[in-house]
């Protein structure tokens, strides 16, 4: 980016930070001239920086946006069964993406092996070199050490333990890698795009066969030091409870989960069920199923109020198998936050289910979206600081 001018580079930022902008906006952000602006998008279309998407013959206005000339970013997520790869531009938009599924039982290894494989994949398929790249966003189903890559060798992370994803990329892209956990980026892609649009403090919570979290402020994950915050399904409800995966007693999860609830209706019942089987019986007003799952939403809701009176969201947007499968999970969760949570957040707090169907595009898409708000990758992409603007 030398040979651009420091106008330009400026407003190539603009565009990358907050993606294709009408020319009379990009002079407002800028703070110039409509005629500057003018003559750097032209110098700026006709040196292959930027491109009109969508453009019509004789339209009065039209888009600007990024060329992929001035670079690709990708985003990879996993899940339990799932590889996710998005390639964009640097302003947000989607070059190509495609989901992978993948063996249940496979190593670590064999998992990021194919998530890379793919990106290189996509970038023949899309005809761009793959020297375009910029940097990737890595979104990983487990605790990760944001700042090293390193996954601590317990029960918990054993299907990532062994390998460090953070250190893989980069010594096969080259280029920088940034981390998170799957269900904060889930977060970050409700709160942006989901019910917690329009919220500038969005609490998620997923409960599904496990309890996470992630709190975003202002568009922007709070990880805490090392990406160890959101671990809401392993706070501890009652230290003489039953074992959890991590190693401890008691933690949330060992109550209010998919295999928490299967396991307390055979020792209620003396019946074994499968989750789909479990959830027509709380359809069906089963007593013994609704109890349980009234029970299971109370545990959440107690913990929520530590939560809250910690964080203090605006919003509380909940998903996952237990919110999607039984009806009055949400509201019977809300109730029991209110009823002991004190009066500043019991009487303003919101809680709400995710709007999100697309999980795997739309969390993608969040990783997309975190980099393009890192400033190194900015600075990297357009030589220009935040200071220089």
């Amino acid at each position: 980016m030398t040979s651009v001018t420091p106008n330009a580079q400026r407003l190539l930022r603009s565009l990358m930070v907050d993606g294709p902008a009408y020319r009379a906006d990009l002079a407002r952000v800028l703070d110039v001239s409509r005629a500057t602006v003018s003559n750097l998008t032209n110098s700026l279309l006709e040196e292959g920086w930027i491109e009109e998407p969508g453009h019509e013959p004789g339209a009065l206005k039209t888009h600007i946006g990024t060329s992929v000339r001035l670079g690709v970013l990708v985003s990879m997520v996993f899940l339990v069964d799932s590889c996710t790869v998005t390639l964009s531009r640097v302003d947000g938009r989607v070059v190509i993406s495609h989901t992978l599924r993948t063996n249940t039982s496979a190593s670590a290894e064999q998992r990021l092996h194919a998530g890379a494989d793919l990106i290189d994949r996509l970038f023949e398929e899309v005809g761009h070199p793959r020297t375009l790249l910029r940097a990737i966003h890595l979104a990983v189903d487990t605790q990760i050490d944001t700042q090293t890559g390193l996954v601590y060798a317990q029960r918990a992370s054993s299907r990532w333990y062994g390998v460090n994803p953070k250190l893989y990329l980069e010594t096969r892209f080259g280029v920088s890698v940034h981390l998170q956990n799957t269900a904060r980026l889930e977060g970050l892609a409700e709160s942006l795009w989901g019910a917690g649009a329009n919220h500038r403090d969005v609490l998620y919570v997923d409960v599904s066969f496990g309890v996470t979290s992630g709190h975003v402020v202002d568009g922007l994950i709070r990880t805490g030091a090392r990406g160890g915050s959101g671990e809401l399904g392993h706070t501890i409800y009652d230290w003489n409870g039953p074992l959890c995966t991590c190693g401890n007693a008691g933690c949330l999860m060992q109550y209010v989960s998919v295999p928490a609830l299967l396991r307390d209706y055979q020792t209620s019942t003396g019946s074994a069920v499968d989750w789909g089987r479990y959830c027509e019986l709380v359809t069906r007003g089963d007593e013994s199923a609704l109890a349980l799952a009234r029970r299971a939403a109370e545990v959440l809701g107690r913990v929520l109020v530590n939560t809250c009176h910690l964080v203090d969201p605006e919003v509380i947007v909940m998903n996952g198998e237990l919110v999607r499968c039984l009806p009055a999970f949400i509201d019977d969760t809300a109730a029991a936050l209110r009823a002991s949570a004190l009066p500043l957040v019991s009487r303003n707090v919101t809680v709400l289910a995710a709007q999100e169907e697309d999980v795997l595009a739309t969390t993608a898409l969040a990783g997309i979206a975190s980099l393009r708000r890192i400033e190194d990758v900015v600075v990297a992409v357009t030589g220009l600081t935040a200071d220089a603007r």
